[in-house]
């Protein structure tokens, strides 16, 4: 195991492979539970390796009640934190928001903004409202309107992979459930790059447990020089374009599909795409782990906003 890191200069030698995971995330009311995929994958620990070795549905997780999500989300945050310090887990829904909306809240951290959400944003009040998401929504834009441009503002680390506002259309929906569902449940189990670093380590905050990043398939896919777009649907084009992107995450450098799996006619058979990015999301998380959590915020008007808002790992 000699040479194999932990991202952040300790030495693994005892604790075993690293084990890697990227889940595509929904938040579908009825199906979450089969629209979440999970990419499983291991650190080879003699040339440093991602193997990945199978794709799932989260319905296919032991102790998964059923599809809907409201069974399936909190299937996933067990699942996260029965996880130990040798797992990295990339997840594909903002894990956070721009650094007014958190300021706004009164918090002073990532930790407990997430910790407390949504009533760090929205306050007791909102256990009252038949549309959660939408209050949600509608308390991000008004702040907007107050300190930001337009109506839907990213964070910068959204504007740098080309990735929604995290309460724009459709991702209201997504990153509500994926910070009030998986995140903070998880919170006090799992430490969190880059919020829980600081310098080359870990903050002593941190708590032992899974290292968990947000990541994005299309950027991963963008990265690579892949489609990240039309690869989703039935017609003969987009299943090429999944052949050519499964194909195209083996042959990156350092990354291989366990022999004999047809981990790639699984993913050029899933019309949907979500086995496809579960397998990105993987190599995402993969990435941040080989960098040691490093950013890049090079481009960023603001490269401190991270510790509040998140860093899409891509």
């Amino acid at each position: 195991m000699d040479g194999i890191g932990d991202g952040g200069g300790a030495s693994r030698a005892d604790d075993g492979p690293v084990r890697v995971y990227g889940v595509d995330f929904s938040a579908a009311a009825h199906d979450a539970g089969r629209k979440t995929w999970i990419a499983s994958g291991t650190v080879d620990p003699e040339r440093g390796e991602l193997v990945v070795t199978g794709l799932r549905r989260l319905a296919d997780l032991g102790g998964v009640d059923g599809p809907r999500r409201e069974d399936a989300l909190p299937a996933l945050a067990a699942w996260i934190r029965a996880l130990d310090e040798s797992a990295v887990v990339g997840l594909d829904f903002p894990f956070g928001l721009p650094r007014f909306v958190v300021e706004e809240s009164g918090r002073d951290s990532w930790r407990s903004f997430i910790g407390s959400f949504p009533e760090s944003l929205l306050g007791a009040g909102h256990r009252g409202t038949d549309d959660p998401v939408r209050a949600f929504a509608e308390r991000c834009v008004g702040l907007t309107d107050r300190h930001g441009e337009g109506t839907y503002d990213k964070r910068q680390t959204d504007a740098a992979v080309g990735a929604r506002s995290p309460y724009g259309f459709i991702a209201d929906t997504i990153a509500f459930h994926g910070m009030r569902d998986v995140l903070a449940p998880v919170v006090d189990d799992a430490r969190f790059a880059p919020m829980d670093r600081s310098g080359e380590g870990w903050r002593p905050e941190a708590p032992p447990g899974p290292t968990v990043v947000e990541t994005y398939p299309a950027a991963v896919l963008d990265r690579l020089g892949l489609s990240r777009t039309s690869y989703k649907g039935g017609g003969e084009s987009e299943t090429a374009r999944r052949r050519q992107n499964a194909e195209g995450l083996a042959t990156e450098a350092d990354v291989a599909y366990e022999p004999e799996s047809d981990l790639t006619g699984a993913m050029v058979s899933d019309a949907g795409g979500d086995a496809l990015d579960a397998a990105a999301a993987c190599l995402g998380a993969f990435t941040a782990w080989r960098r040691g959590y490093e950013t890049d915020v090079a481009g960023f008007d603001d490269p401190d906003a991270v510790a509040l808002e998140g860093y899409i790992y891509a």
